[in-house]
């Protein structure tokens, strides 16, 4: 009898080993389907399929890339539009005193009515110096790189540029970087020529009406005139540069936003579950497990009988 009792111990063991395993395998597949069927992704783990993990996560950071990319375009259109802000302010101002200026240049005009347009176009001076050194985020807009120094003082009657020549350069795509700023002398300094020499400054070509009128000289303010209208039309090609590299952004964010709707594809196909196929297998797994559990039931019941049988 014990020879008997150690032989059934023994069978008993073996079989709920076993039964043990096989429910435990099912277990841990249904709660695999359960977590897929919860995050929508087949792949959430390493072990659930190693390849196919690491290529998800590959381009998980290049997604994040992405998104960086997206942040500096953002940060970069909003600094071309302060710009373009103060460029338009800029040309506002340049058109007043070519207006005044009309208004003056003729004979009619009184030496006291001259007086008067140049003391406001002096106090408007500020106006202008106030542009030019306009910011963005507590940034200026037009010093180079040196954004936490005024760019523009006036010094003894004197405007003065304190920022540098460098440019802003913003990385908008993988290897693609861009200069987003206008430097203080791309807006001040007047090429008249094209020769790529500074024939004069647009805070020179006002004060030059200012004294014009003040020397009451009709020829004197028409010439004046001429560089105040020269120097807005210089500011209105610096519009259209801030409207090209505008441009240029947009294109970025364009074939951005298209490499990123493939990126997700890719990812999708290598990550994203089918709730259908999912269900049917989440179904299947529980009838399993259920299945299971009653046989393995019966048979640890039985398991005595079936062994004392002749």
């Amino acid at each position: 009898m014990d020879a008997l009792n150690v032989a059934f111990t023994r069978q008993q063991s073996l079989y709920q080993l076993v039964a043990e395993r096989q429910i435990q395998e099912r277990r841990l597949e249904l709660a695999r389907l359960q977590e897929q069927m919860a995050t929508g992704r087949r792949v959430n783990r390493p072990s659930d399929d190693p390849g196919t993990y690491t290529r998800s996560q590959a381009l998980r950071r290049l997604a994040q890339r992405y998104d960086q990319h997206e942040r500096t375009l953002t940060i970069g259109r909003a600094w071309l539009t302060a710009t373009e802000d103060a460029l338009s302010t800029l040309v506002d101002l340049f058109n007043s005193a070519y207006e005044e200026g009309v208004r003056m240049a003729t004979d009619t005009a009184s030496t006291a009515d001259r007086a008067t347009t140049a003391d406001v176009l002096e106090q408007r001076l500020q106006a202008v110096l106030d542009q030019l050194n306009a910011r963005h985020n507590g940034e200026y807009l037009f010093a180079g790189t040196r954004t936490t120094t005024q760019p523009f003082q006036l010094s003894g009657g004197t405007v003065v540029y304190n920022g540098n020549d460098q440019t802003r350069q913003l990385e908008i795509a993988p290897g693609l970087q861009i200069a987003v700023n206008l430097t203080g002398n791309d807006v001040w300094e007047v090429d008249e020529n094209g020769d790529g020499v500074t024939d004069f400054t647009i805070t020179e070509a006002w004060q030059d009406l200012i004294d014009a009128l003040r020397a009451d000289d009709t020829a004197q303010i028409q010439n004046a005139m001429a560089r105040v209208e020269t120097a807005r039309d210089h500011l209105l090609d610096r519009i259209a540069q801030v409207g090209e590299t505008s441009r240029r952004l947009s294109m970025a964010e364009t074939e951005l936003q298209d490499a990123r709707l493939r990126l997700e594809s890719q990812r999708s196909d290598l990550e994203d579950a089918d709730f259908a196929e999912i269900a049917v297998k989440l179904q299947r797994h529980q009838l399993s497990l259920e299945a299971t559990l009653q046989v393995t039931s019966r048979l640890l019941q039985t398991s005595l009988l079936n062994y004392l049988a002749p």
